[in-house]
């Protein structure tokens, strides 16, 4: 599941892959999402995400304000599952999607907005892989501006999985 997208910029972000192994300008970020994380494990699973042998299973998308500093990222991986979770007719017993795994914002003011740009971007390589969904961590209030865009499309499997339904 390889995909070739081009860098967007929406609303004044810049939403790319990331397919470096620096990660010293990503720090504060990482730092935060994993705090109880030494500097090497840190390192050690964005190189495992971004590297080309893992691209077809992970990935890692940044989102960049105007200054081009690093406001956001997703961490994703492709998996599996059943079609009944999906709620669709399909005779297939499991079907593709995009999971994302680790999502963080820098601002707490921006938050809405930087996870429906940077999850806008997810959808859009999953749609390339041909996913049938995307899973979505933890859903509160900080994807509000994504349940509105995906209302009719949103599931939720349980407490702790909610999936949009890309089909």
């Amino acid at each position: 599941m390889s995909s070739e997208i081009e860098q967007k910029s929406y609303n004044g972000l810049l939403v790319s892959r990331y397919n470096s192994d620096n990660i010293y300008p990503l720090l504060p970020l990482l730092s935060e999402e994993f705090p109880n994380w030494s500097l090497d494990k840190i390192k050690n699973y964005v190189q495992l995400v971004t590297s080309k042998k893992s691209e077809e299973v992970a990935g890692m998308l940044v989102a960049q304000n105007e200054a081009l500093y690093y406001v956001g990222f997703l961490i994703y991986t492709f998996q599996s599952i059943s079609t009944e979770y999906l709620s669709t007719n399909e005779k297939e017993e499991f079907t593709n999607g995009l999971v994302i795994e680790n999502i963080l914002a820098s601002s707490p003011i921006l938050k809405r907005e930087i996870f429906l740009e940077i999850i806008e971007y997810a959808i859009n390589i999953a749609k390339k892989n041909n996913c049938k969904f995307i899973e979505l961590p933890n859903f509160d209030e900080t994807y509000k501006l994504v349940q509105n865009k995906y209302r009719n499309k949103i599931i939720k499997i349980n407490d702790f999985r909610t999936v949009i339904n890309l089909s």
